[in-house]
């Protein structure tokens, strides 16, 4: 079953669920406030916050996490960094932080979504690597004085301002939330049924394995195997936005 965020507070009210399990995408958001569903997601939470409910995660959701938060904060780094050293620099590496600069301030003009892709980081990282300043190359500071600062405390601010809390395998303390052990084979099983990436296989498997009964998520795919795999006994919340596509 699929429902759209507004109809949270009232599956809540009815189930009085120990916790809910939310993905990536929704985390991602609720904290990133360019992201398309940041208002969905932020609603979200409150509604969670309102019923004193606990939002359960897993460890490939603080990865994916931490890894979308990695690759906006070096997209705000390298302007920083360029303000800092740009009369320092020169060559085709001005050329590429002024363009990146530029491209920056639009989209966060406009309220766009500044992070960059895999591709894009490791062309700067290559160019960067290139500038000495002192000891160091120009990449080093850039993760040293600008990345570590901002995606250093990402995690813990996120556990601590949205109440979330982990969902554990681990036999000596395996999570009251699961009914059963998540095995691999069934992530790749869930993998090659719908052509989910291996994250989101492992993170929807950690979620059926569970007898949490309701997940969040922004991510139409996602919510789509969940429903079907769950065969109707779990409830599946996404963005009004995203239950009409």
């Amino acid at each position: 079953m699929i429902d759209g965020f507004p109809a949270l507070s009232n599956t809540l009210q009815k189930l009085s669920p120990v916790g809910v399990f939310a993905d990536t995408t929704i985390l991602f958001s609720a904290t990133y406030p360019s992201d398309s569903f940041n208002s969905d997601s932020e609603n979200a939470f409150e509604i969670l916050a309102e019923h004193a409910i606990p939002a359960i995660v897993s460890v490939n959701v603080r990865a994916e996490f931490l890894e979308n938060h990695r690759r906006v904060y070096i997209a705000d780094s390298l302007v920083d960094f360029l303000d800092d050293y740009e009369k320092d620099l020169g060559g085709p590496l001005l050329l590429k932080l002024q363009s990146h600069r530029k491209s920056h301030r639009k989209k966060a003009d406009e309220e766009r979504n500044t992070k960059l892709d895999v591709n894009q980081i490791k062309v700067f990282r290559s160019q960067l690597s290139q500038f000495n300043w002192k000891d160091k190359t120009g990449w080093e500071i850039l993760c040293h004085d600008y990345l570590k600062p901002q995606l250093t405390p990402a995690w813990s601010s996120a556990q601590s301002e949205l109440n979330l809390n982990f969902i554990s395998t681990r036999s000596q303390d395996r999570s009251p939330f699961l009914d059963c052990l998540p095995i691999w084979e069934r992530a790749v099983e869930l993998m090659g049924n719908y052509g989910l990436a291996s994250a989101d296989a492992m993170i929807l498997n950690m979620f059926l394995c569970s007898n949490i009964p309701i997940l969040l998520t922004a991510d139409h795919e996602m919510a789509q195997c969940a429903a079907k795999e769950s065969k109707g006994a779990k409830h599946v919340f996404i963005p009004d936005s995203v239950l009409i596509q």
